[in-house]
């Protein structure tokens, strides 16, 4: 693992250690991973960035990401209805008729509910877990990298791309956001979320937020860092914003409570008020582009 001096995103030298953290997953994993931020795009990142054999150490087959109900919120019958009362499905439109990739597609949930709405799906996967259980459903899926799909397939041409939670895990952001592009076809919609290290909570907790996720994530993203990603991988960028699930909103809120206040975690999953103010608490931080998660529509 070597150092990198620059931001690897806007190419700043102004990079500076942020913090020290530990993954959040395993308190007897005590490893150290140095977290540096950019305080021109403010964005973070680790540094040095770990090795992939480092990290398939993390990667195991119990990772939620690719179970095939990931995400889910009520089977496919009632995500469906929901959809199509809303006339979107995570932040796309209803994608009937439509060429849809979804990079790092996990399990296949995503593509499942879009396939069910009318799409030709694909997925890239690099996990044999997750293309796996993607493939089981009867989705197509690439498994292996970005680059490994572009080298047989970079004539391709999609309608829609999205990649939920993925780019904070790739190495070199800029370089995935350019590669994904060139897929895209002219007058398509690429959507991309990614933890928001600018949120209310992220600031307030440091390494202790539960979405820094180290080592899983190698990248904290502000919406600046995203937007200046997305400038530097030739995309435009249609919208950028926060979305916020009020259950991740409330989960911040007990960690702040028990991190910064003392309140004792026993007593802190028991307080019904927080779940009820956070449904709030959410909308009020999307509204000020402060939330949990920052979305961004490109073309």
């Amino acid at each position: 693992m070597s150092g990198m001096t620059n931001c690897p995103i806007c190419k700043s030298t102004a990079v500076e250690l942020r913090f020290n953290g530990f993954t959040n997953r395993d308190p007897a994993d005590q490893t150290v991973w140095p977290v540096f931020e950019c305080s021109d795009c403010k964005h973070g990142f680790i540094n040095p960035q770990p090795d992939a054999t480092t990290l398939n150490h993390y990667y195991s087959a119990s990772y939620e990401a690719y179970d095939e109900r990931h995400a889910a919120e009520g089977d496919d019958a009632s995500v469906i209805v929901a959809a199509k009362a809303q006339g979107e499905f995570r932040h796309i439109p209803i994608p009937t008729g439509k060429k849809v990739l979804d990079f790092g597609c996990g399990g296949g949930f995503f593509l499942n509910i879009c396939r069910q709405l009318g799409a030709d799906v694909h997925g890239i996967e690099p996990s044999r877990y997750g293309a796996d259980i993607t493939r089981r459903q009867g989705i197509p899926v690439f498994e292996g990298s970005l680059d490994d799909y572009l080298a047989e397939h970079g004539d391709e041409r999609f309608d829609v791309i999205t990649s939920n939670h993925v780019i904070e895990h790739v190495p070199d952001p800029v370089a995935t956001l350019s590669g994904l592009r060139g897929l895209l076809a002219p007058s398509g919609l690429m959507t991309i979320t990614v933890p928001n290290a600018a949120s209310t909570f992220a600031k307030a907790l440091g390494e202790l937020w539960h979405s820094t996720d180290l080592p899983f994530h190698l990248h904290q993203f502000s919406p600046d860092s995203l937007k200046k990603a997305a400038d530097r991988a030739g995309l435009t960028t249609a919208e950028l914003g926060t979305t916020s699930l009020p259950a991740g909103t409330a989960a911040s809120l007990r960690l702040l409570l028990r991190r910064k206040y003392f309140v004792p975690q026993k007593l802190s999953v028991r307080i019904p008020v927080i779940d009820r103010y956070s449904e709030r608490l959410a909308k009020r931080q999307d509204a000020e582009s402060r939330g949990e998660a920052i979305i961004a529509r490109f073309t």
